[in-house]
């Protein structure tokens, strides 16, 4: 006698953003207001393979595991932020683009 095979359908649980995702969420959409307001809506590293405005996104100053301040980020196009997350000094190059973003703000 043959088993006889019946397809049933899985229950797919959805993962629900976390506290960390929600959290960004929220501060991602206050950045992007405050970084147009002040005028910021290229890439801010301008490394050589820079898009410019293309596939814009924030980088944060630290890894994320160790990201304490959600705000202190910069401006990138996909390929500097890959670019300078590769590099050891990653904390200090993004550090100093924050200042002398904020040097330039009282111009």
């Amino acid at each position: 006698m043959k088993a006889k095979l019946t397809l049933t359908s899985a229950k797919k649980k959805t993962i629900k953003p976390g506290k960390k995702t929600l959290a960004w969420n929220k501060t991602r959409a206050e950045l992007k207001i405050e970084f147009e307001d002040m005028g910021i809506t290229s890439c801010e590293l301008q490394f050589p393979e820079c898009t410019r405005d293309n596939f814009l996104g924030f980088a944060h100053t630290k890894k994320r595991r160790y990201v304490t301040d959600l705000k202190r980020v910069v401006l990138a196009c996909t390929n500097c932020h890959q670019t300078v997350e590769y590099t050891p000094d990653m904390e200090m190059v993004l550090e100093n683009v924050i200042a002398n973003r904020k040097l330039t703000e009282g111009l």
